[in-house]
């Protein structure tokens, strides 16, 4: 059942929520449809590969998948990926873009399942918001910089993006007049559809508009440029046939890939599970992932991933199951098999303001403002993060990303926050003084508690920033209080400092101890000797245990 989860839930599928699945999944595939034609664009690939990819992404998700709601099919983000990463590798042999496209999504679907395997779901939780954000933000713009040439009826352009805008500024009075009013008026009629008549998926309704139109007025003879031929039929499955080397160079370019899709799945997988009151499991997701992206590279479609807006549409339109997914996928196989030829007309200007309306929601600044008025040094991430994608390209915009978040990880481990505490009046709660001067403090004791996690990164800075308040402590110190509270675990480096600091302390003849020493703390201070060198007389469970023995050793004494 764990393999496949439709076991668990088909035999207790209520039969009354068919009728509504089944209208859920035919207008997800309203929205499917077009959008998976536009994405294989920027893909780089013909309309059917979009096409195939979401009649068998979705079939398989829904097989495998713990998401009722989640709509797999091609997306905005791992198209551009998808684009910049074949295209180096096609650069001597552009007639293998197709069948590296398709390796890619298999290598990516067997990174999934190696990963779902391991059980390694949680590596999602290692890109922080802020850059992924930011790195979403960097694709949108790229993306939509990409289509504006395909608006315009203009040649596109070449290089970064910033140099495609630029190359598209200076082509403006080459622009198809045609071409402009076709884009100009699909993109109103789709955010004018958002607005009032948002139970309407707005794609499908500007691509049978445009087509119909296109027929009309005979749009090609005006140089706008249409989308020809889509084979009919469903695809014959084979498995892509590379040289190894072509394989060894398409395993590197899938890891980068495969991270961003997994981030955006699982991001909308959660989201909706949470809407809906029940649980997914991440590492199923991957392990469903795994089969959606390699059955459609074997049915020769591109990569696939959860995205946000089909799995929004999918469950404002009333999904409660993967019934949905599974009649979308229907859908589009019916849609492959009879009505390819209705596409021959469809303006390509179409399917860039399809796309474009379809990144809109990405340019969300409101977002990157919300993370700057919270945290300034994540905003600042964020922007790094769309400046090196516009700058730089996709895959080195993701690597950048990547290592943002490290960095901003690392630099928040590695800070050295020790807090001084008083005990405020009338109870028995020890607070920072830096934030409560009414809090009391008592002679002869300095009591503190380390903010952060005590490790190799910033263990020596903590010792630092200890002999620090010693030494501008007013009034001679008996007694040092330190309070692990918030300390989970040890290492090496950590022990070593401690060890320093306590002899540091014998020296100046402080009394040092420790409390809130959690249990896996004490075991590794008595692995290393440390907690006989200390003395169990110097550890107590609370701050407020250890100030009363200390104050009671202190009135004896007296």
């Amino acid at each position: 059942m764990k393999l496949l989860p439709i076991t668990d839930w088909l035999p207790q599928y209520p039969r009354a929520n068919l009728r509504g699945d089944t209208i859920a999944g035919i207008a997800l595939a309203g929205l499917l449809i077009p959008e998976a034609m536009g994405y294989a664009g920027i893909a780089g690939l013909p309309p059917q590969a979009g096409l195939y990819a979401t009649a068998f992404g979705l079939l398989a998700y829904a097989i495998f998948g713990s998401s009722r709601q989640l709509a797999v099919s091609p997306t905005s983000a791992s198209a551009a990926i998808l684009a910049a990463t074949v295209a180096p590798l096609a650069a001597q042999t552009p007639g293998k873009f197709f069948v590296l496209a398709s390796a890619v999504s298999l290598v990516v679907g067997v990174l999934f399942l190696v990963a779902g395997i391991l059980k390694l779901g949680f590596i999602s939780d290692f890109i922080s918001k802020p850059v992924l954000k930011g790195f979403v933000f960097g694709i949108a713009l790229t993306i939509v910089i990409k289509q504006l040439p395909k608006l315009l009826g203009i040649e596109k352009g070449t290089g970064p993006s910033y140099m495609q805008l630029w190359q598209t500024l200076t082509r403006v009075t080459q622009a198809n007049l045609w071409t402009v009013f076709t884009a100009a008026t699909a993109l109103a009629v789709l955010f004018l559809a958002d607005r009032y008549l948002p139970r309407i998926p707005g794609a499908l309704l500007v691509l049978v508009a445009g087509i119909a139109v296109s027929r009309v007025l005979e749009l090609h003879t005006h140089g706008v440029d249409i989308v020809g031929v889509i084979p009919a039929g469903l695809p014959h499955p084979s498995f892509p046939m590379l040289t190894w080397s072509d394989w060894l160079q398409a395993a590197p370019a899938a890891v980068g890939l495969a991270l961003v899709l997994y981030v955006e799945s699982l991001g909308a997988a959660r989201t909706f599970a949470s809407k809906n009151n029940y649980d997914i499991d991440p590492n199923q997701e991957l392990r469903a992932l795994a089969v959606a992206n390699a059955t459609s590279a074997i049915f020769h479609g591109m990569i696939v991933g959860g995205g946000t807006s089909g799995t929004a549409a999918n469950d404002t339109n009333g999904a409660k199951s993967q019934v949905s997914a599974i009649a979308a996928s229907l859908m589009v196989m019916l849609t492959l098999l009879f009505l390819t030829g209705w596409f021959y007309h469809l303006p390509e200007a179409v399917l860039g303001a399809i796309v474009v309306h379809a990144v809109w929601h990405l340019l969300n600044y409101q977002e990157l403002k919300r993370f700057r008025r919270i945290r300034r040094i994540e905003y600042h991430e964020s922007l790094a993060a769309v400046i090196a994608v516009i700058a730089f390209g996709i895959l080195n915009g993701l690597l950048l990303a990547v290592i943002l978040t490290l960095v901003a990880l690392m630099r928040y481990l590695s800070q050295t926050q020790v807090a001084v505490l008083g005990r405020l009046p009338g109870t028995n709660e020890y607070v920072d003084v830096a934030r409560h001067p009414e809090a009391e403090q008592f002679s002869g004791i300095l009591v503190l508690r380390i903010d952060r996690m005590l490790f190799f990164a910033n263990a020596d800075g903590i010792r630092q920033h200890i002999r620090g308040l010693l030494t501008q402590s007013n009034g001679p110190v008996r007694a040092m209080i330190i309070s692990f509270e918030l300390v989970p675990m040890l290492d090496v480096t950590a022990i070593d400092v401690l060890t320093q600091l306590h002899a540091r302390a014998v020296d100046r003849g402080i009394r040092l101890v420790l409390a809130g020493v959690r249990d896996p703390v004490r075991d590794r201070l008595a692995k290393a000797s440390l907690l006989k060198t200390i003395g169990e007389e110097n550890i107590f469970r609370t701050v407020d245990h250890a100030v009363d023995a200390l104050t009671a050793t202190s009135s004896s004494g007296d």
